[in-house]
């Protein structure tokens, strides 16, 4: 495999500004104390699905179209519910808590219905990522405790897998599949060391590992998005528990970088521009979002009410081909608010 490194050193970046952000709260949600508004997903359209949280910690599902039209939805049984993601075509699909206290992945349609799903192998299920043909793609909770993957197809078929051979402790954890139908992710080794993973649709799995990460407990590589073409990002943790940004191409090239000298730097998404969105501390632990170009060039930025302080600031969660970014800020309180914008 044909592998090149390049850095993109803190002094490309450019200075956080506003740009044009759009904040808001969902009703219903809590003030403070983690309570409030967190965004998932956002469509090429720029409707976004996420989680509202009440005062109380009850979880709900929300879509919030561009215009500002809002839904809000739990689950069959009326328990907490998490949408992780929306498709193309805005169906959206995440997981809820049923009557039996157990976790059930789910589809949910923008007229409302929601057709929840398990399978056999399951004692917990988390759908975490659809694509436009309505494949599913997530992880399990075992009989042995761990993690492991799946893909669901539009028909209700199946099929279970895992990121390696070798994966223990955690087990295996889906993060992505792009129309393709290829699926990303991680997974975890006997040491808990992080290990990336790209499956595609035949079934082959090639694994991940960027150069330089660690390989102790909570270290290692870990695949976070992918784009229309099989490009991915995501981040490294090394033998310091610092974290660098990286895009690996479909061809096996892999460029890796900072957004902010000193920072961590956590990649989250990656459209079909090769543009990558996601957020870095800084050394007073205070989070902010970044925007880099396919030429290196890094643009980070603060989204309005981003409290800058220690543990609050700026996250962000997805981007699509527009380079709108999403996800949330949180305030003196450290109440979240959901946010949507072009940096």
């Amino acid at each position: 495999m044909l592998r090149s490194t390049a850095f993109a050193l803190a002094l490309a970046a450019v200075p956080a500004l506003a740009g044009s952000f759009t904040r808001f709260d969902i009703p219903g949600g809590g003030t403070q104390d983690g309570k409030g508004t967190y965004v998932n997903g956002i469509d090429l359209g720029g409707l976004v699905t996420g989680n509202v949280i009440d005062q109380a910690g009850g979880t709900s599902g929300f879509t919030r179209q561009p215009n500002g039209d809002v839904a809000v939805f739990n689950g069959p049984d009326g328990g907490d519910l998490h949408s992780i993601d929306v498709g193309p075509n805005t169906h959206q699909a995440g997981y809820y808590t049923g009557a039996d206290a157990k976790t059930h992945g789910f589809i949910r349609s923008l007229n409302g219905q929601i057709a929840g799903f398990d399978f056999a192998k399951s004692v917990g299920t988390q759908a975490v990522a659809i694509n436009r043909a309505d494949w599913v793609a997530g992880q399990y909770t075992g009989r042995d405790g761990m993690q492991h993957g799946f893909v669901r197809k539009k028909s209700g078929a199946v099929v279970t897998f895992e990121g390696s051979g070798d994966a223990a402790t955690f087990g295996t954890f889906v993060t992505g599949i792009n129309t393709a139908k290829t699926v990303i992710g991680f997974w975890f080794d006997s040491h808990s060391t992080m290990h990336g993973f790209l499956r595609t649709k035949d079934g082959t799995v090639t694994q991940i590992d960027i150069e330089g990460a660690g390989t102790g407990t909570l270290q290692g590589t870990q695949v976070e998005g992918i784009n229309f073409q099989g490009d991915v990002t995501g981040f490294t943790t090394d033998a310091a528990s610092k974290r660098h940004g990286f895009i690996r191409r479909a061809d096996g090239t892999v460029e890796t970088f900072d957004a902010a000298q000193g920072a961590s730097t956590i990649a989250a998404a990656i459209n079909r521009n090769r543009e990558v969105a996601g957020y870095y501390t800084d050394a007073s632990s205070v989070a902010h979002g970044f925007l880099r170009k396919p030429n290196g060039k890094i643009k980070s930025f603060d989204a309005p009410g981003s409290a800058q302080m220690p543990g609050r600031g700026t996250f962000v969660s997805d981007m699509n081909d527009f380079a709108t970014v999403t996800g949330e800020t949180f305030d003196e309180q450290f109440g979240a608010h959901g946010y949507t914008g072009n940096p």
